[in-house]
């Protein structure tokens, strides 16, 4: 219903009341004053959209209760007239306003208080009731006109015109008294003062001539589109066009539609039977089916298929039609000639197309790995392979891909993400350690792979972290969770210490395992085999204090320092 009172509404009307409600919601925005303040017209609209809400459109109600309209402020309006009114009484004794324009804003106030006195509070009825107001005063037939032509007005004000609907739900008396006007109007018995009441409302008084200016609307639209797609197949999307040429159609055969019109429609190649077109649309969709066959080797067209989505809604549509007996034998026999799957067939077949899909893909992604030694496929040397390994990792993640695939590419390392892969990585290297030194101890600077011997610390530190499926692969090839936990010393730390050594021992010939200090006689060490990679400054150093450069083979502490 609310759908109806809003296509009611014309264009300009809906545009004028947007316009307002802009205003209005401009001013909410400020310090609240009072509208008067600012725009008379605007204070006039409000009163309007209070006075119409029982028919306003549920979704302008929404939009005005959004800025926390009030629909029932009218007590301040309402006081202001009855005080008017009181003092109209008082002055002349009762309440029959004269005919006057002075008067007309209160008779037409007092009017609408009379016809909807159930409306009105308690309060509101004896202050009126005490001021002798007459509340049969509408039962003659002119104040009845004037009453139906108030409301008229209100529909006017709503919907930006009069063409009131012939049996409109919201007002039935409303609509025949519309209908009685052009009836008396025709006959040459409306008063001419009534005439010009409803002139001033732009009462359509030849319903016709509104019906032809629209049928006209829709022809220039009909036109537009045939000379912009060069046909006059009119989509579902085009609702309203695509409803008015199916009206078209329907007069024709009914043999209600004009011959002029008929002959314009002709001019631009409307197409007055659809049986040839959909005929001809259902063989091309049927030659496209056949066409995937032959690629694919099926008929299961699935319905978001990327590479022609039509044709798999076609597809669906044609299962839907036969499921409901609605698909001709004809067509019928000619899909199951191709292998078409009906219904029941349909997830079983599709289940058993897709998994033979995914084993392919995973028999390559074994031999991607088995070529490039990694499970993360290079988008430039096969696309739709990565495309693939992208969407199993989607899968997992939202806890979609079954455990068994799971399984299968956790037994091939594949990488669930790519910090995964660079875990993996490190992974297969430490197992290629192992299997050339028969343990996993990698010294803490290995310097045939740095990054490993890092990656091997972090994994003995961040054991509790790590997952069980990780855990299990360590422990699988005798991992050593052994973590010892080293203290760095500065190098100049290291320098000092001997320094003391010289002066105590004479030489800096420092025995890689002296027990006294075990790190100073690796760092020396290591200082000769790092010679070419140490600083100008440090060897500057190390030659300062006659440092022997000299790689001797491992003695005795004791003999190495007194050597």
């Amino acid at each position: 219903m609310e759908n109806v009172a809003k296509e009611l509404l014309s264009k300009e009307s809906l545009d004028k009341w947007y316009s307002n409600y802009h205003k209005l919601e401009y001013f909410k925005k400020q310090t609240e004053p009072l509208l008067s303040e600012f725009d008379e017209s605007l204070t006039r609209w409000a009163d309007a959209q209070r006075s119409m809400r029982h028919v306003l459109p549920g979704e302008l109600k929404k939009k005005l209760a959004a800025l926390r309209f009030n629909f029932k402020s009218r007590e301040v309006s309402w006081e202001f007239m009855y005080r008017q009114l009181a003092g109209f009484v008082e002055e002349n004794g009762h309440t029959c306003l004269p005919s006057d324009q002075k008067f007309e804003a209160l008779q037409d106030w007092l009017n609408r208080q009379i016809f909807n006195k159930r409306l009105l509070s308690a309060t509101q009825f004896q202050q009126l009731d005490s001021l002798g107001v007459d509340w049969d005063a509408l039962n003659s037939r002119d104040q009845r006109w004037e009453l139906m032509y108030l409301r008229l007005q209100e529909f006017y004000r709503l919907y930006g015109h009069c063409r009131v609907p012939q049996k409109w739900e919201k007002d039935r008396q409303l609509a025949q008294w519309v209908s009685v006007q052009r009836r008396v109007y025709s006959k040459n018995k409306l008063s001419e003062a009534r005439e010009h009441k409803l002139n001033e409302l732009g009462f359509v008084w030849n319903i016709k001539t509104v019906f032809d200016a629209q049928w006209e609307q829709y022809f220039q639209e009909m036109a537009v589109f045939y000379h912009t797609h060069g046909h006059c197949r009119v989509p579902g999307k085009y609702e309203k066009l695509a409803s008015w040429v199916e009206r078209q159609r329907t007069a024709k055969v009914n043999n209600l539609l004009p011959a002029d019109r008929e002959r314009r429609l002709g001019e631009i190649n409307f197409i007055w039977n659809c049986v040839n077109i959909k005929k001809k649309g259902w063989e091309k969709k049927y030659r496209q089916l056949c066409t995937y066959k032959q690629k694919y080797g099926h008929s299961f067209v699935p319905v978001n298929c990327r590479e022609n989505k039509a044709l798999g809604t076609w597809v669906a549509t044609q299962r839907l039609l036969e499921s409901r007996g609605k698909l001709g034998a004809a067509k019928k026999r000619m899909l199951s000639e191709i292998g078409f799957v009906w219904g029941s067939d349909t997830q079983r077949q599709l289940k058993s197309g897709y998994d033979a899909q995914w084993e392919a893909s995973f028999e390559k992604l074994k031999a991607y790995k088995q070529q490039y030694g990694t499970c993360q496929v290079s988008l430039k040397i096969d696309p739709a392979l990565q495309r693939w390994t992208r969407w199993q990792r989607m899968l997992f993640n939202q806890g979609r891909l079954s455990a068994a695939r799971t399984n299968r590419l956790n037994e091939i390392h594949f990488p669930w993400s790519v910090q995964e892969e660079y875990w993996m990585r490190m992974f297969e290297a430490l197992v290629e350690f192992r299997n050339q030194y028969g343990h996993t101890s990698l010294p803490h600077q290995w310097a045939p792979n740095p990054p490993l011997a890092a990656w091997v610390y972090r994994v003995r530190r961040d054991k509790l972290k790590l997952s069980t499926r990780k855990v299990k692969l360590l422990n699988g090839i005798g991992f050593d969770w052994t973590l010892s936990r080293r203290t760095i010393v500065p190098w100049k730390e290291m320098y000092k210490r001997l320094k003391a050594f010289k002066r105590e021992h004479g030489h800096t010939c420092v025995p890689v395992k002296w027990n006294v200090d075990p790190k100073l006689g690796r760092w020396v060490s290591r200082m000769r085999y790092e010679r070419d990679k140490l600083s100008a400054e440090r060897v500057s150093l190390l030659n300062a204090i006659a440092f022997d450069w000299r790689v001797k083979p491992a003695s005795s502490n004791t003999a190495a320092i007194h050597a």
